[in-house]
């Protein structure tokens, strides 16, 4: 039996379907977790660029799944009020 000299952190994926709040764009988000030392990561619409928010080891993967459903071709701006 062959066993590795150094042992892999467990990574757990997690996938997420998301309706964009903003534009109504369908995408899909991928996550890989770790048991300890996740942070704070930001991932945007496909469409429209908003941003969300999640806890993970790794950047996102983010994929559209359905274009946005309100007919525009505008991005969305952070106000800061």
């Amino acid at each position: 039996m062959i066993h590795p000299s150094v042992s892999e952190p467990l990574f757990a994926r997690r996938a997420l379907t998301q309706v964009c709040a903003y534009c109504g764009a369908h995408f899909r988000v991928l996550l890989t977790c770790a048991p300890e030392g996740n942070e704070p990561v930001d991932y945007f619409c496909p469409e429209c660029g908003k941003q969300y928010d999640a806890e993970a080891a790794l950047q996102p993967q983010v994929s559209l799944l359905r274009s946005r459903a309100d007919g525009k071709k505008d991005r969305y701006q952070e106000t800061m009020f």
